[in-house]
């Protein structure tokens, strides 16, 4: 029986991965995106086994997370408050709390679409340190599904969308989750670290939640060549054997299987490479991190029992070149500015010392 589940599952997981993912991005789609680009957006390709496809809103129950972060990391400057578009392009300013969210479709954070579900809107619900907040809308903009959100306090706030897929006695979920921050780099009187404290649903199938710097405040930004820690987490309790993906912008993936402690760890590689003079150290790109767990035991779910289960979840964040890179750049460019004027200042000197002087003479012809 075993073996027959397990045969459904893969068949199940095979059907899933070829429907790609759905997450939930802060990034604007492109204003130079071309029409055929946003008619493919705007059409969810329905899979022939599936009976039925529907979003529906996360359940209650937020706890703050216990889990300890990694020590030993430094606290980053804030990365400026300007929003950038796919192409990276400044759109907006997200100093405030208001925030856009759109749903995107794929497995590379720069060639997913911005997609739809079928429906004309969907429901998310937010959630922060004191628990559930009132629900918000994701409404069909321009053939994108957007939600515009407003988060009164400083701090970070969860967004889910679960989407769920059946096939016989099969059930596939799909947890799009969002992790937003209201921050500022001019905050006085706030304890950055207590409203900076990650969040978790503990009615989640399947969440992935980003470990938080020691002393991470409300504008941490994460560089190329820091390691960034992850734990995957069902109903609140960390899970071994996920397979958890992170890719980047520039399409580098690599792929870990969580611990005991339900723990992974990714460190963010080097991918911005660009000449001095176009070179921006606030550039932003975005990492898409994939978690799959696999339940080959019976799973109840709205008083309907499943043989076996496959849950996703989908988490994504943004990061920034490294400082050193930029301080790399500039010692270059002033060791080839001392260079070029000391090696001028040398030729010029050289040559200044091989000029003869002119010096009259006069020959007296009564001599």
């Amino acid at each position: 029986m075993k073996n027959i589940v397990a045969a459904m599952l893969f068949c199940l997981m095979q059907m899933s991965a070829q429907a790609e993912v759905f997450w939930l991005s802060e990034t604007p789609p492109s204003k130079k995106a071309t029409a055929l680009k946003n008619e493919q957006a705007a059409t969810v390709p329905q899979a022939d086994h599936a009976e039925h496809l529907h979003a529906q809103v996360a359940a209650s129950g937020v706890a703050a997370s216990s889990v300890a972060a990694p020590a030993g990391v430094k606290k980053h400057q804030h990365g400026g408050g300007a929003e950038v578009d796919a192409t990276g392009e400044i759109v907006d300013n997200s100093h405030s709390g208001a925030k856009r969210v759109w749903l995107r479709r794929g497995n590379s954070p720069q060639d997913s679409l911005y997609a739809l579900t079928g429906r004309d809107s969907e429901t998310l619900v937010l959630q922060s340190q004191e628990g559930v907040m009132p629900e918000a809308a994701m409404k069909v903009e321009s053939g994108k599904l957007i939600a515009r959100l407003e988060l009164p306090e400083l701090g970070f706030y969860n967004a889910y969308l679960k989407q769920t897929m059946t096939h016989g006695d099969l059930l596939h979920v799909q947890i799009a989750k969002a992790e937003l921050l209201h921050g500022t780099c001019c905050a006085k009187g706030v304890d950055e670290e207590a409203v900076a404290k990650p969040i978790i649903n503990a009615n989640m199938p399947l969440e992935l939640v980003r470990q938080h710097y020691p002393k991470e405040g409300l504008f941490t930004r994460i560089v190329s060549g820091d390691k960034v820690d992850f734990i995957v987490l069902s109903y609140g309790k960390p899970v071994a054997g996920a397979k958890v993906s992170m890719t980047t912008q520039q399409g580098w993936s690599r792929s870990q299987v969580s611990d005991a402690q339900g723990l992974v760890s990714f460190t963010m590689i080097r991918d911005y490479y660009t000449s001095w003079l176009e070179f921006k150290k606030y550039h932003k790109q975005t990492y898409l991190m994939v978690a799959d767990l696999e339940v080959t035991d019976k799973v109840t779910v709205e008083g309907v029992t499943y043989n076996a289960a496959h849950y996703t979840a989908t988490l994504a964040g943004n990061y920034y070149p490294s400082p050193y890179d930029y301080r790399s750049y500039a010692w270059g460019l002033g060791i080839a500015l001392f260079v070029i004027v000391f090696g001028g200042v040398s030729i010029y000197l050289y040559r200044r010392r091989r000029i003869k002087p002119y010096q009259e003479v006069r020959v007296d012809a009564k001599a």
